[in-house]
């Protein structure tokens, strides 16, 4: 017995073309009919049924499509023929439009018209969908006989949406109440079939034409500038000047050309010890002092000059230069008290050999009289002095020498003192420097025996200064005073020089003040930018031309082909040149 479900493919939800294809090849009918799902792939583009029936074709196969969710519990029992029937006619209408848009030439117009079909059948039991696909087709601008043949079409799809729309709303809100969301477009609604004529598109042509022109003109506006380039004319001015340093003022009289000065006081010494370099030979004798006793008699006794005086240990003979008298004794409570004298001596001969200790001495002249043992005469310190060889002294080369070297020295440190004390901000003045007297002082007179020296110099010196700012501002001020009107001095520009300080027979300093500077014209780059707005080459020539402060004027516009200056300010850009000006 033949199976009712043999000319029958039951097709899977994602199941693709290739396997569909497989599957018709493989049945043994000549009649197929291919059982979709309502979701399937396949039914989501007439491109897929297209392929279907083309490749049916190739093998002498017919084939019918039944859309469904489900034909319940007997997937075999059988379909009508008018069911049949409806689909067989559905898709033989789709085909007549598929050949029918092959025919229609390629050079036309198209606009896509989307159109969603639906179409039902039922058996007696339950609605089942058959067929439901989104096609997407190129509608043409169509002639006469072509455009008579598609209306033919169309009235016919026409008739099957009518009649399966109320059926598919009612499958739609069944759907909906179990969560599901579709679109339903109604039929008054679908887009149909759009003929675009030679006028809409001139009329595209021109929108687009006018965009373009719009966004030009907008770019032209946005982009339009003007940057101008204005050389100055650039003059060298001189000035001279005479100021006058007060140390009475504490800030810049520019009436009375007066400025602000001060006087710093410096003071330098140096000391130093050298080697004396004298030498000569020196004969002195010893010398010191003896304290002279007179036990003899209460009656003073006279010694005469050269009285000798010989000592007992290192019998040293030393003499008294004058003569003298020793008082006599006196008796106090039964007790001689013997008279005494202080008396200076010198030795017999020069020597070291005479610088002797403290000894006692007596008087070799009364020798072999009563009085030898009675006068005698005792010294408490050593006797000192007494020489006979060459030594060193110093002289007065070694003082000349040590002096200059060392005012030498004074005077650079002088100068560097003064350069500390004044910092870069004070104006030189060392010209004015006042040096006082030079000081020299020695430890040892000129001469003198000795080994080494001492010596020390110092020396005062006095210096006017002004701060170099005030110095500018006053130069500054007096020549701003001369500038001529519209004109300002180019920036770092100005030098001055200070000639030769004076002094008046006031005291006051004298300050000659020689200046130099570039002075151009001022512009008000604002007010240029407003005169010159909107103006063309032309009027643009005589405009510089007639500013005696410029020398000339370049100017570059954007874009090119514009010949005026923008009116917008900030489009106008202005550079000013002093580096070429002459």
């Amino acid at each position: 017995m033949k199976d009712k479900n043999q000319n029958k493919i039951f097709i899977e939800t994602d199941e693709e073309i290739p396997s569909i294809i497989n599957k018709i090849n493989k049945c043994a009918s000549s009649e197929v009919v291919l059982v979709i799902p309502a979701k399937a792939l396949v039914l989501r583009s007439i491109i897929n049924l297209k392929i279907l029936k083309k490749r049916a074709e190739d093998v002498n196969k017919n084939i019918s499509i039944l859309k469904t969710e489900d034909l319940g519990v007997n997937q075999n029992q059988s379909i009508k023929k008018d069911e049949s029937s409806v689909v067989s006619s559905v898709v033989k209408s789709i085909d007549k439009t598929l050949d029918l848009n092959k025919n229609i030439n390629n050079t036309v117009e198209r606009k896509d018209v989307y159109q969603k079909d639906n179409f039902h059948t039922e058996n007696q039991d339950n609605k089942v969908k058959v067929f439901d696909i989104v096609k997407k087709v190129q509608t043409p601008v169509l002639d006469n006989d072509v455009e008579s043949e598609h209306k033919i079409f169309e009235k016919e799809v026409n008739h099957y949406e009518n009649e399966i729309d109320e059926r598919f709303k009612k499958s739609f809100n069944d759907d909906k109440s179990n969560g599901h969301k579709r679109v339903v477009k109604n039929n008054k609604k679908r887009k149909k079939t759009i003929i675009v004529s030679a006028l809409n598109s001139k009329l595209l042509v021109f929108f687009i034409l006018m965009i373009i022109v719009t966004m030009s003109i907008a770019a032209f506006f946005m982009y339009q500038k003007a940057d101008i380039n204005i050389v100055l004319k650039k003059e060298l001015v001189s000035h001279n000047f005479e100021f006058t340093g007060d140390e009475s003022i504490g800030k810049i009289d520019i009436n009375n050309n007066k400025i602000p000065l001060d006087i710093i006081k410096i003071n330098s010494e140096e000391s130093a010890s050298y080697p004396t370099t004298g030498k000569k030979h020196i004969e002195e004798e010893a010398s010191g002092k003896i304290t002279v006793f007179n036990e003899y008699s209460s009656t003073p006794q006279r010694i005469v000059a050269n009285t000798r005086f010989l000592s007992k240990t290192d019998n040293k003979l030393f003499r008294v230069r004058q003569a003298v008298t020793i008082p006599g004794f006196s008796r106090v409570e039964g007790v001689d008290i013997p008279g005494q004298i202080v008396i200076t001596v010198y030795a017999d001969k020069a020597g070291e050999e005479y610088n002797i200790n403290p000894d006692a001495f007596h008087l070799p002249g009364l020798q072999g009289s009563a009085k030898y043992n009675s006068i005698y005469a005792r010294s408490t310190k050593a006797m000192t002095g007494g020489i006979n060889q060459e030594v060193a002294y110093f002289s007065e080369s070694d003082y000349v020498t040590a002096k200059d070297k060392l005012v030498k020295l004074v005077k650079e440190k002088n100068e560097q003192d003064i350069s500390n004390k004044i910092s870069d901000e004070v104006a030189d003045f060392s010209d004015l420097k006042e040096v006082g007297e030079i000081k020299v002082d020695t430890n040892i007179k000129v001469g003198e025996i000795a080994e080494d020296f001492e010596i020390n110099v110092s020396m005062q010196s006095s210096i006017p200064i002004i701060l170099k700012n005030d110095l500018s501002e006053l130069v500054d001020r007096k020549v701003d005073e001369k500038l001529e009107k519209n004109k300002i001095v180019l920036e770092n520009s100005r030098t001055f020089e200070v000639g030769d300080i004076s002094t008046s027979e006031d005291g006051e300093v004298i300050i000659p003040v020689s200046t130099k500077q570039y002075i151009v014209a001022e512009i008000d780059i604002d007010k240029l930018k407003e005169e010159i707005a909107n103006k063309n080459e032309k009027e643009l020539t005589t405009y510089f031309n007639n500013i005696n402060g410029i020398k000339s004027a370049s100017i570059s516009l954007e874009p090119k082909w514009i010949n005026k200056i923008p009116s917008s300010y900030n489009k106008i850009n202005i550079t000013i040149d002093i580096n070429n000006s002459m």
